[in-house]
């Protein structure tokens, strides 16, 4: 990783600067014409199933094509172009939302790939892109926002995507299928722990969006489990570190969400797991990271599910959110043999 800690470090600042300014845009394009609350939704909506939808597909053709390190640099001058066309509102949300998938796509295949057998590259990937959304949130509904800063920003992003070396990218398809026992199991239960994660993961911090400190302590609080997650899962065991911070945090996020110290923990362990299911998928698909990667953020639209009541009574969650815990476990055991022994993973 040492060799491309740049690129990683470059690429995951740029997630950052993707989601806020993708994001932004979208709402102040909804202030700016004065929609209503069901029209400013409607946008959110194409812009989520834009952004998150497309993900899987444009994996597979840049998985195809080759087109990795393009993917990223379209995607952000995609993204670069919606603030020239404020005039049509539907074209900034739909440039926008194309723009983010095909970014978050190459990038997220970067980072699979600088140390393919690693969860570290992705957990610091993945970090800033919550720290981008809720400021986001926060300033996109302001009706004086100034948008060179935001241009600014994009334009240095394209620049260092366009000069900035990445990693070898294994597109090979090869089927490791007969190694594993049990293989479409494993991906269904990895699965389900993506799309729960997906339901619940940001709940308790947006709980919180009223109190502006603790939103940003609580985002903060994902970024850093993020980050910290992928390091201490391939330093002392995916499994080891899973089980422990998944029901430690599992409790704390269901039933102690209003107070916020424990809230804050909960969150943090919580979001420690994140880069070891899109890892361990990765590594059972040679050759289809930015699918892979893509695959696991299409399930970020399973968010929408928790502003339905019955997803949050305090017992639902908690039994739901524990069973996906099981679920990842019982993949990991179950990828132990393979990984363990003939990739040399850290379980």
């Amino acid at each position: 990783m040492t060799k491309y800690y740049k690129t990683l470090i470059g690429y995951s600042i740029i997630h950052g600067i993707i989601d806020l300014c993708a994001v932004t845009i979208v709402l102040y394009i909804a202030t700016l014409h004065k929609l209503n609350v069901h029209e400013t939704f409607g946008f959110i909506l194409i812009y989520s199933v834009l952004a998150f939808g497309l993900q899987p597909m444009f994996g597979l053709l840049i998985d195809k094509l080759h087109t990795t390190k393009e993917s990223s640099i379209i995607g952000g001058f995609l993204i670069l172009s919606s603030f020239f066309v404020l005039n049509f509102p539907l074209l900034v949300v739909i440039l926008a939302g194309i723009g983010s998938a095909l970014f978050h796509v190459g990038g997220g295949s970067i980072s699979l790939n600088i140390t393919p057998k690693k969860a570290t590259p992705p957990g610091i990937f993945a970090a800033p892109g919550v720290l981008g959304l809720v400021t986001a949130m926060i300033i996109g509904t302001y009706n004086d926002l100034i948008l060179w800063p935001f241009i600014l920003l994009l334009i240095i992003s394209c620049v260092f995507m366009i000069l900035s070396k990445i990693p070898h990218i294994n597109y090979n398809k090869i089927s490791i299928k007969s190694h594993i026992n049990y293989f479409e199991l494993i991906i269904v239960l990895l699965l389900f722990f993506v799309a729960v994660r997906s339901i619940y993961g940001l709940g308790t911090v947006f709980m919180w969006q009223d109190n502006f400190v603790l939103l940003y302590i609580l985002t903060l609080a994902v970024v850093t489990g993020k980050i910290i997650g992928g390091i201490t899962a391939d330093k002392f065991g995916w499994m080891k570190v899973a089980a422990i911070t998944l029901f430690i945090s599992i409790p704390l996020i269901t039933f102690f969400s209003t107070i916020p110290v424990l809230a804050v923990i909960g969150t943090f362990l919580f979001s420690i797991t994140m880069p070891l299911p899109v890892t361990a998928l990765s590594n059972m698909l040679p050759g289809r990271s930015a699918f892979i990667f893509g695959l696991t953020e299409f399930f970020i639209l399973f968010q929408y599910f928790g502003n339905y009541p019955q997803f949050n009574y305090s017992w639902t969650s908690f039994l739901i959110i524990t069973l996906s815990a099981i679920a990842l476990l019982a993949g990991l055991k179950l990828l132990y043999p393979y990984f363990k022994n003939q990739l040399k993973i850290n379980l």
